[in-house]
C-alpha cells in the first residue's frame, strides 16, 4: 500500500496522507514527476504501457509516475527511472515546468542520458515495449492515436522547452 500525500491548490502540503487510488476531494492535490528523456541525437525515449494497465493499454507515453508520502519530485523522478527503465538516471536532468491538472500538479522534467534500449530491464507490469523516437515520430504517432492522452499536458511544454532551447 502506497500513501501520498496532499498539497492545496497552491500546492502547500495539507497534512493530509492518503492511500493510492483513494478518490482525492476537490481542491487537494497529489504530486506527479513526467519526465522527457532525450539522447545525445536529439531521439525522446518513449514506452508501451503493458497490456494489462487498467488504463490506457498499449498507447505509448514517457515513463513518470506518482510522488509517495515524504518523498519529493527529484527522488521520484530517479526512484521512476530506475524503476521503469531498470538503470540508475546519471545523466543531467532539469525541471522545465510544474503544471496544475484536475488533481495533481505535475513537475516535468527533462533528462539528458544516452542508453542502448536492447540494456533495459523493463518493469514487465508496467511497461511492455521501448524505443528512440524522433520528435516527428511523436507527432506521427499522436495523430495516429497511439500516444496516450494523459500525457499530452506535459507533451506541450517539453515541446516548447525544446524550441526555445534550440
Amino acid at each position: 500500500m502506497e500513501l501520498i500525500d496532499l498539497y492545496d491548490e497552491n500546492r502547500v502540503f495539507t497534512g493530509e496522507i492518503i492511500e493510492r487510488g483513494k478518490p482525492i476531494e476537490p481542491g487537494r492535490y497529489k504530486l506527479s514527476v513526467h519526465m522527457w528523456v532525450v539522447n545525445s541525437d536529439g531521439q525522446v525515449y518513449i514506452q508501451k504501457r503493458a497490456k494489462s494497465r487498467k488504463l490506457f493499454p498499449d498507447l505509448w507515453e514517457n515513463p513518470g509516475g506518482g510522488v509517495i508520502s515524504g518523498q519529493d519530485a527529484e527522488t521520484t523522478l530517479k526512484r521512476e527511472f530506475k524503476e521503469e527503465l531498470g538503470i540508475d538516471l546519471v545523466g543531467k536532468f532539469k525541471l522545465i515546468k510544474t503544471i496544475r491538472r484536475q488533481r495533481d500538479f505535475v513537475d516535468i522534467f527533462l533528462v539528458e542520458q544516452n542508453f542502448d534500449i536492447s540494456s533495459l530491464n523493463l518493469q514487465e507490469e508496467e511497461v511492455s515495449d521501448a524505443k528512440w523516437a524522433t520528435l516527428d515520430d511523436i507527432y506521427s504517432m499522436i495523430n495516429d492515436g497511439l500516444f496516450c492522452p494523459t500525457i499530452m499536458d506535459s507533451l506541450n511544454p517539453f515541446l516548447e522547452y525544446i524550441n526555445n532551447k534550440a
